[in-house]
């Protein structure tokens, strides 16, 4: 390193710039930073929800985030839902299920028109015969609330659309509705398109008569 006193006049002036500049940093740090002063506020509303904010944030930092709205409630032994009525929520509180497991039972259940028997839920996408035996416990059956399928006005999607039609025989449905006309009874399907056993047996019910 070259001494001072052997230094050009220029190189003696940029080493002096150039150390009054790092002495000058903090200064300058100071006074851009903008100084965040504390103000109280007398405002009711606004101190209930700044303390209500801090509750919640404690709450969080402390187990996690519990807001009320996903607090699920479980049902104890001898409390009962009816199937064909209860929501997504509702069906949470059962033990065993979920939040995806009742979003397919409630899905199903409006492709179905109502479930007629509760044995219905073993065709629900993910549930066992483990599951449905502990699920049975909580749950009651009203068929009333079961809609017919509706032969004459649905179209090819919405009759392919129930689980127990399908587009092969939607496409019969249709096919000889636009050939014949309407049918005069959902039930003269049945014999009509000359259902298998199993067909008839399972969409049976959920033609008006």
């Amino acid at each position: 390193m070259r001494d001072w006193w052997t230094m050009s006049r220029g190189e003696s002036l940029g080493l002096a710039g150039i150390s009054l500049f790092i002495l000058v940093i903090p200064w300058l740090r100071g006074l851009l930073t903008p100084q965040l002063v504390p103000v109280e506020s007398t405002d009711p509303a606004l101190l209930a929800s700044i303390h209500d904010l801090r509750k919640k944030e404690a709450a969080w930092r402390s187990g996690g985030w519990k807001g009320d709205s996903l607090r699920i409630v479980k049902l104890r032994p001898g409390q009962r839902l009816e199937l064909n009525r209860a929501d997504t929520l509702e069906l949470r509180r059962i033990r065993g299920i979920g939040a995806a497991t009742s979003r397919r039972i409630v899905d199903y259940r409006q492709r179905l028109g109502g479930f007629l028997r509760t044995e219905q839920l073993l065709e629900v996408y993910g549930m066992d015969s483990l599951t449905y035996e502990v699920v049975l416990k909580y749950l009651t059956l009203d068929t009333g609330f079961v809609k017919p399928l509706d032969v004459n006005g649905l179209d090819l999607e919405g009759l392919a659309d129930h689980p127990y039609v399908g587009w092969n025989l939607a496409k019969k449905i249709v096919a000889y509705r636009r050939q014949h006309g309407p049918y005069t009874r959902g039930v003269d399907v049945l014999g009509i398109l000359a259902l298998d056993s199993l067909d008839r047996y399972r969409l049976a019910p959920y033609l008006a008569r």
